[in-house]
């Protein structure tokens, strides 16, 4: 047992290191790609699309991964496996209807977030917006399934999938920058909307990993029944109790993000008239590289 703690600790962080650093290193050859006098807008662009987005994952997922995984193990240890096996259904099915809610919302939301986000072109914003919004049909979903495998101590498809989400998406940025800016020769905001397309393409190679890991170790476990909507509801309720102190963590700073972003350029035009292209190089300044 102590060995297999250890072991999931080992891989959940070497996950979420190696995510990190490959999350900083990327940038460096993609702002060269983009070019010196494209790199605020870029960037600018970018961010508009990335910050409601993160809030709506906090929401669309509302902690439910962690509290999944806090239940299943509850489960395990009292060999409740019927109940565990039934709140996974119930999870992947609440967190697809999660998804396809979130997902519509960010996109039916996307020319009101853009008019007010410090960005000097709406249009490019709406469409960057809309372009990242089919991401949050898979996240949720995915985010069950990683609950799951922690709350049944494997954590190593969990720390892999990090790195394979991250891996496949910086990998998608980078050639479809060059491809976009040197071989077709398109506007840097092409390639832009093309590196925030990479999220979709990363979140769905992990979990083609997680569904093919899942199949492959837990195929005996795998036995779909009917589960009557009180069961459903039952286990949900539960569920979504013990996930709020994740949410109200997890959601606070991407909240004061999206804060910032909407009233940073009223404040700065209606109050201190600075042109767009003023509030949004400043922004940028203030504003952490996604």
């Amino acid at each position: 047992m102590n060995d297999k703690i250890i072991s999931g600790a080992f891989w959940l962080s070497f996950g979420s290191i190696i995510s990190r650093i490959l999350g900083v290193i990327y940038l460096i050859p993609w702002l060269i790609m983009i070019g010196h006098t494209n790199i605020a807008s870029a960037q600018a662009l970018f961010n508009s699309a990335y910050t409601p987005y993160a809030l709506f994952i906090s929401l669309g997922t509302a902690g439910f991964p962690s509290a999944i995984a806090r239940r299943v193990a509850l489960y395990k240890s009292n060999k409740q496996y019927q109940e565990s096996n039934s709140l996974f259904y119930s999870g992947l099915i609440i967190m697809g209807v999660s998804g396809i809610i979130c997902a519509t919302l960010l996109f039916s939301l996307s020319p009101l977030i853009a008019k007010n986000s410090p960005v000097t072109s709406y249009h490019d914003a709406v469409r960057t917006i809309k372009i990242l919004s089919p991401t949050l049909f898979i996240i949720p979903v995915m985010s069950v399934i990683r609950g799951w495998l922690q709350g049944n101590q494997d954590l190593k498809p969990f720390g892999l999938s990090q790195v394979i989400e991250q891996f496949i998406r910086i990998l998608f940025i980078l050639v479809s920058t060059f491809f976009v800016l040197y071989i077709l020769k398109f506007s840097f905001v092409i390639a832009v909307q093309t590196s925030v397309f990479a999220a979709f393409i990363g979140a769905l190679a992990s979990l083609f990993y997680l569904c093919k890991y899942y199949f492959k170790n837990y195929q005996n476990e795998f036995d779909i029944k009917l589960i009557s909507l009180t069961k459903i509801f039952k286990l949900t309720r539960l569920t979504l109790l013990e996930s709020i102190p994740f949410l109200l963590v997890g959601s606070g700073i991407t909240i004061t993000q999206l804060i910032d972003q909407v009233f940073f350029k009223q404040i700065m035009n209606n109050l201190l008239g600075y042109s767009l292209l003023k509030i949004q190089y400043t922004y940028i300044i203030f504003c952490k590289p996604q």
